[in-house]
């Protein structure tokens, strides 16, 4: 796999206190993000219009100012890491880092409102040596951002424990798309999608029907199926993708998010080191990870997830993942897991 790429070192991130500075939770959406005072607390009605994705997508709490670029949150623990010996699974950290990263990109967005920001490459290293139980506390993550060309950034990204002991670090880089340019490209995919279905659409349906709807996709597994090992490869299938699988990401354009297509492909590599070492129980750390997603799947479409062992040196096992919607490859990913037990 390709060397992880530098990135800049990150301090441990501890609670930011009132004595810190002054907080200023916004009473109105604020006009503009740019040159906000450190320790400005942004809201939801900041952030959503400008980076195009919300609940239950987005879970951050407390998204806060620290600097031109920079900012902090609260990250919750949404699903069980299962085969990762981890406080969160690698999969899961990406999708809340890259959320980070791109409310951090937003404050130095050259022009403010409305875009998309796309994860199109990720390089990361998990810092942790010893198999840690799932954490039942708020992370902390912190994301430096900048503007890279006219519509791309890259956000540098570090995950911490609440003590402050560092996890995970990862750069995320996105193409960043205005609405208009978002729609020109992908415009035939659009379809109208709510997080709360609305209660006057003339649908008569049960407390469990609603229930149902309301339901966090993103708080479990995906649901994969038709499993088939070939040697040191294993793939399996999802979908058709409904929007419901895809809600809170980008609007009125249900398209799976990259870090929950990554979820799938950790996913597959995770059940091949366990079939390979005939050990269903086994856990594994993941050590470094390199994305690329150059493509998007739709809502509609059937995605497959592929694994294949390309190297093992003891415990250390290394993939080559794929995701892909027919021909198309939608995403890639190298990942290495130690075996712990």
């Amino acid at each position: 796999m390709l060397d992880v790429a530098p990135i800049v070192s990150a301090p441990s991130l501890a609670p930011v206190s009132a004595s810190a500075g002054t907080w200023m939770p916004a009473q109105e959406p604020l006009s503009t993000l740019a040159g906000l005072a450190p320790h400005t607390k942004l809201a939801h009605a900041d952030l959503y219009p400008r980076i195009c994705v919300r609940d239950p997508y987005f879970a951050l709490k407390d998204v806060t100012v620290m600097g031109e670029g920079e900012v902090v949150a609260r990250i919750p623990v949404q699903q069980d890491p299962d085969a990762e010996a981890m406080p969160i699974s690698l999969a899961e950290s990406g999708r809340h880092l890259a959320i980070l990263g791109s409310c951090a990109s937003a404050l130095v967005a050259p022009k403010d409102g409305q875009h998309f920001y796309l994860a199109c490459g990720a390089r990361g290293q998990w810092l942790r040596p010893e198999a840690m139980a799932r954490s039942t506390e708020l992370l902390w993550g912190l994301a430096r951002a900048q503007m890279t060309g006219k519509r791309t950034a890259t956000a540098q990204t570090l995950l911490s424990l609440e003590d402050g002991t560092p996890l995970f670090r990862l750069e995320v880089d996105y193409n960043v798309l205005s609405a208009a340019a978002f729609t020109r490209l992908f415009g035939g995919a659009r379809q109208e999608m709510r997080s709360e279905p609305r209660r006057d659409d003339g649908i008569q349906r049960t407390p469990e029907e609603w229930a149902k709807l309301r339901t966090n996709p993103y708080s479990k597994p995906l649901a994969l199926r038709d499993w088939r090992a070939d040697g040191e490869s294993l793939n399996a299938t999802l979908g058709p993708v409904t929007p419901e699988m895809c809600k809170g990401h980008f609007a009125l354009h249900p398209v799976m998010p990259v870090a929950i297509v990554a979820s799938g492909m950790t996913r597959v590599a995770t059940t091949l080191l366990r079939r390979l070492e005939g050990a269903p129980w086994a856990r594994c750390l993941a050590k470094d990870v390199r994305l690329s997603a150059d493509s998007l799947a739709f809502a509609g479409q059937t995605v497959t997830f592929g694994a294949h062992r390309r190297s093992r040196q003891g415990n250390e096992h290394t993939f080559t993942c794929q995701a892909s919607v027919g021909e198309r490859v939608v995403a890639e990913l190298d990942v290495t897991y130690t075996r712990v037990d």
